[in-house]
């Protein structure tokens, strides 16, 4: 359990301050709510094994695990909220007469994240907008549209972002790193995610891995790269590197 301090420091750091607001926005609710149920998201799944030591300990360092559970937090709290809405979304796209072009509900929703910022047009982007947050039904009655009309619509929106997103995609000479980047985050989401597994990505992944690590601050690479389960604080630099290379590539 957390002393009400700590839990005042851990809502004052810049991570959980940066996830906070990206969650009201998502969910149209105010900063004060976003924050509560963020919190309440950490405390109650993934820093529930941690003692009040742990944390304090961990926002002096800033440390890049704390910034990993704050950030997933906040995409559980998002998917689990949302989770109606994604099976809308693929019910509508079968009435629009469209295949569902994300693989989970997941991918769904991270592909929604951007959506708004694609379009240009204030009409659309407020019907976006709408939907991501109310849903279809809501969203129908809000715009007077009837079935068919709303799954012509969400068809013609679909198209645009898989139009103007390939480009993006082709035209990067980084879209192999930022796959196993994209893999590397899918495999720190997942709450059930052990030493073990993360051995098997480091081998499956292992000449870029190597790549990554070469940097004064990791201790013992060859360990790391052959025995993650006892590589020790390496592993917390391991973590940073790879955070800190995705923010690189996304800075390009």
């Amino acid at each position: 359990m957390l002393s009400d301090d700590t839990v005042k420091q851990l809502a004052s750091t810049p991570v959980f301050i940066s996830n906070c607001n990206k969650l009201a926005y998502q969910l149209g609710i105010s900063h004060q709510d976003a924050s509560q149920e963020l919190l309440l998201e950490l405390l109650d799944h993934r820093l529930r094994t941690w003692s009040d030591k742990d944390v304090t300990t961990a926002i002096a360092k800033e440390s890049p695990v704390l910034g990993w559970k704050i950030k997933y937090a906040a995409k559980d709290y998002y998917r689990r909220v949302n989770k109606d809405y994604a099976r809308e979304l693929t019910k509508s796209q079968m009435m629009a007469g469209m295949e569902p072009h994300v693989s989970s509900h997941s991918e769904t929703l991270e592909a929604l994240e951007w959506l708004p910022e694609l379009f240009k047009n204030k009409a659309t982007k407020c019907w976006v907008e709408s939907v991501l947050r109310v849903g279809q039904k809501e969203t129908m009655v809000n715009f007077n549209q009837t079935p068919r009309r709303f799954g012509n619509k969400l068809a013609k929106v679909c198209k645009y972002a898989r139009q103007h997103q390939q480009p993006k995609q082709s035209n990067s000479h980084n879209t192999k790193e930022l796959h196993i980047i994209s893999q590397w985050n899918d495999l720190m989401a997942d709450p059930d995610t052990d030493d073990n597994g993360i051995q098997a990505f480091i081998d499956q992944h292992k000449e870029y891995i190597d790549s990554i690590i070469d940097d004064p601050r990791i201790a013992y690479q060859g360990r790391l790269l052959k025995d993650y389960v006892h590589a020790g604080k390496d592993k917390y630099v391991f973590a940073d590197l790879m955070a800190k290379r995705e923010q690189e590539l996304k800075e390009k």
